[in-house]
């Protein structure tokens, strides 16, 4: 993927969290604004109406990173027993242009992995112990690069802000590309596509389903977690659209 379709993408990312938050937070400015009208008056309604707006749409932004880092759970990973997913991670964030996450490792026997954050700096890359045990290393590559594409283009962002609303507002979340041009930009990266396929073919034999898997945490996931109404992009479409590569 070129970089000027990165950059693009970044910017698109950055619109739809700040446009999820304003009308996520929107109702319960109406709420406040009602509630003044009734006992003060016009004036104090709309007056409530903007400043609660700003306001829970600031306590949004703020606690969305916290809460989506909790609902990915994990532990933090040990440099030694995943040295392998530490020397990945940073080969390719110099080769990606992304700053190093910080790595967690959830207790799943099924392959996935997810990413949370409002930024690269604070960003967070969590894996099962699943995909960490089942991938070769070039597969985990793949995964990882794509990953960490996700979090240079900030796609990790609006995911991120809409765990606070608990998915009601997912629609937003629609991706200027689908996620099949996230992962042709990780295979740019890496140079072998099938690395990500194979990983991917693994994550379809074997599951991607993860514990608390819901419509609000989805879109922070590498693949279907579960628990969604909506499907996601299919596995099988994401593998016939890098082979076509």
């Amino acid at each position: 993927m070129a970089a000027d379709t990165l950059r693009s993408r970044t910017k698109a990312n950055r619109r739809r969290a700040v446009a999820l938050v304003i009308v996520a937070s929107i109702p319960l400015g109406v709420i406040a604004g009602l509630l003044f009208l009734y006992y003060s008056g016009w004036l104090a309604g709309i007056a409530a109406l903007v400043a609660g707006t700003g306001l829970f749409g600031i306590i949004m932004w703020w606690a969305a990173e916290p809460a989506a880092r909790k609902a990915l759970g994990g532990r933090p990973a040990d440099p030694v027993a995943q040295a392998r997913l530490f020397n990945l991670v940073e080969g390719l964030c110099a080769t990606v242009g992304a700053s190093k996450p910080e790595l967690r490792v959830r207790d799943e026997t099924t392959l996935n992995a997810a990413v949370c954050g409002r930024s690269r700096r604070t960003a967070t890359l969590v894996v099962t112990d699943g995909l960490l045990a089942e991938l070769t290393r070039v597969e985990l590559e793949g995964v990882i690069a794509q990953q960490l594409t996700r979090i240079r283009c900030h796609d990790m962002l609006p995911a991120t802000v809409t765990v606070v609303t608990i998915g009601f507002f997912a629609t937003l979340l629609s991706p200027p590309e689908p996620v099949t041009a996230m992962d042709r930009a990780a295979v740019s990266f890496t140079r072998y596509p099938p690395g990500l396929i194979g990983a991917l073919e693994k994550m379809e034999a074997k599951g991607t389903e993860v514990h608390g898997g819901s419509r609000g945490t989805a879109q922070l996931w590498f693949a279907d977690p579960g628990g969604t109404r909506e499907p996601l992009t299919s596995i099988k479409d994401r593998i016939e659209a890098l082979r076509e590569l």
